[in-house]
Order: C-alpha cells, then structure tokens, then sequence
C-alpha cells in the first residue's frame, strides 16, 4: 500500500515539478527551436572558405569545368541547372573504420561478461553530396560556391548527415577548377 502511495505521488508530483521549472523560463521552447536550426556561429567564415572568384568568359564555362573536376573526383552529377548556375552530385563510399568496430565489439563483449546487453553501432556506408552555384560578379568574372557534407548510415541503419567544412575541402577543388580552365585556355 505505501508503493501505490509513493507511485502515486511521484505521477502527480511530476508534472507539477516539470509546469514549475517551465514557469522559471516561460519562453525556453522559442530559445531551443531558434538552436535547432541556426546556422553555425561561423558561418560567414565557411561560406568565404567555400566560395571562390574566377576570371572566366562565361558562367557555363565555368560550370563545364566545375563538372569535370566532380566527376573526376568520382561523383555522379544529379542535378544540373546551368541556367540557375547550380550542380549536385554524389559519390557512394564504404564507412566502415577498423578500430571503431574492433572498439565496439569489445565494448558489447565486455558487457556481455558483466551480464549486460550491449548493442554494437559502427559506421557503414556513407554518400558524399557536393553542391555547387555560381553567380555573376561582372564582365569576365563569376563566382563559385561549393560545399560537401556526408550522410553516413551505421550497421543499424540509423543515419547522420555531417557537414564538411574543412578548408582542404574547398581548397583542392578550387586548384582543380582553376587547373582545368589554365590547361584549356
């Protein structure tokens, strides 16, 4: 009878403690909605990182190039709108990381000798998406964005996408792009 008594309490006293720290902060919904989606605090920094300028003739020129060097890259174009300056593309790789699953398997051993059950999680696959869009700055010059991200699924099939903001990125394929408009000029 004391159970049912301390069972009872705790489902009344719950949500009367939960309405209580809502009241200390009526508008922490609006603050945790407005972090779900803001952009990183360096975003203007990664955007500089990830665009370009180059000295070309045309914006469809510019575009070719741009689409060589994906597909060099072993991406598959999806999406082309030259008209609208944009190009996607995507390339399938193995995720798989030796010492992630060798980590993860003796963490599902090591609680198997405590009586535990433990549910290893590695990475599996992962899809490397890039997009690009140019814009025109003026005569003889246009300017190209481009940026990366992978969606890597693990043994579960639960998957994450991450954005790949390192400059090396943007870096390497700006040399390429402007390699290739040198060596066809």
């Amino acid at each position: 009878m004391r159970r049912m008594r301390a069972g009872q309490a705790v489902c009344v006293l719950a949500p009367m403690l939960l309405a209580l720290a809502a009241c200390q902060d009526p508008d922490w919904a609006n603050r945790a909605a407005l972090q779900i989606g803001a952009p990183p605090a360096n975003a203007a920094e990664i955007r500089e990182r990830q665009t370009a300028r180059f000295q070309v003739n045309s914006e469809e020129r510019l575009l070719v190039e741009a689409t060589q060097v994906l597909q060099d890259l072993g991406f598959t174009v999806e999406e082309s709108a030259p008209r609208f300056g944009v190009l996607a593309g995507t390339k399938d790789r193995d995720a798989v990381e030796v010492p992630q699953v060798v980590g993860q398997i003796a963490l599902a051993i090591g609680f198997a000798l405590l009586g535990a059950q433990y549910n290893p999680v590695w990475d599996t696959d992962q899809v490397i998406r890039a997009t690009l869009s140019t814009r025109p700055l003026g005569p003889g010059e246009v300017s190209l964005r481009v940026s990366f991200e992978r969606i890597v699924t693990n043994n579960q099939g639960a998957s994450r996408v991450e954005q790949l903001t390192a400059p090396e990125f943007s870096t390497g394929f700006f040399e390429q792009v402007r390699s290739g408009l040198v060596r066809r000029t």
